[in-house]
C-alpha cells in the first residue's frame, strides 16, 4: 500500500512540460527584447518600428538558442 506505481521519475521530459518550456520562451524572449528595443528606439531616435523590430528578432534567436540547449538538440 505504501508504494506508489505511478509516481516513476525518468530522466526524459514531459511533452506538455517541453511545449510549455518552448512556448514560455519564446513569448517571453519576444516580448521583453521587443520592449528593450522600444525603450531604444525612443531614447536614441531611432526610426520608428526598427527598434522594436530588431528587438524581436534578436529575443526570438535568444530564445532559440535557449531552448536548443534546455533541450540538449
Amino acid at each position: 500500500m505504501g508504494d506508489d506505481l505511478h509516481s516513476s521519475k525518468s530522466d526524459e521530459h514531459s511533452s506538455e512540460g517541453v511545449a510549455g518550456a518552448v512556448v514560455g520562451y519564446l513569448l517571453a524572449g519576444i516580448l521583453a527584447w521587443g520592449f528593450l528595443g522600444w525603450l531604444a528606439e525612443r531614447f536614441l531616435d531611432l526610426p520608428t518600428g526598427l527598434g522594436v523590430a530588431a528587438g524581436m528578432i534578436l529575443g526570438a534567436a535568444g530564445a532559440i538558442y535557449l531552448i536548443m540547449k534546455r533541450l540538449s538538440a
